[in-house]
């Protein structure tokens, strides 16, 4: 007799994946330059201001006078810095105010490129001898951002430490 051994079942071929675009990765590669660009160019424009360094711990303080640091955070440019150091407050030691004092520091700078900073100084007519209670001015920065031709301002705080003896020890902003 015939041994009938059935037929073998051959199993089923694996399925194959389903065939991809060529263009895959290259479409990624763009999508992920044009996301990186529009964080680089419209984002951070607006996230990072301008920001101002003073001396913190000086030895031989003048209230008449206030190195600043401008520092561009953002890796755009700023264009077209105009800034304007105003006098607040200066008071003597026994609490009258000195009025007279005029700003003498204005200027402008036509670009501080990206991650870059530079020195300006805040400095008054009014050369003060007397011992001071506080000392204060106001620096304003009217700038553009890329890629829009866009004026912003910020305006910046710029207060003295004074000791007991009514010298100036360093500077803070907020």
């Amino acid at each position: 007799m015939w041994k009938s051994g059935g037929s073998k079942l051959q199993p089923e071929s694996p399925a194959l994946p389903a065939p991809r675009s060529r263009l895959r990765g290259p479409y990624r590669i763009v999508l992920t330059v044009a996301v990186l660009a529009i964080a680089l160019f419209l984002i951070f424009p607006f996230t990072f201001a301008p920001r101002i360094d003073v001396p913190a711990g000086i030895r031989f303080g003048s209230p008449s006078s206030v190195p600043v640091q401008i520092s561009n955070l953002s890796l755009t440019p700023l264009h077209d810095l105009e800034y304007n150091c105003s006098v607040s407050k200066l008071t003597r030691n026994n609490g009258t105010a000195i009025t007279d004092a005029r700003v003498l520091t204005r200027g402008f700078i036509k670009r501080i490129g990206g991650r870059q900073a530079l020195t300006v100084r805040c400095e008054t007519a009014y050369i003060v001898t007397d011992r001071l209670q506080a000392a204060e001015y106001t620096l304003t920065l009217h700038y553009q951002t890329s890629p829009w031709p866009q004026q912003r301002t910020s305006t910046y705080r710029i207060a003295a430490d004074i000791n007991s003896n009514g010298e100036v020890t360093g500077w803070k902003s907020n």
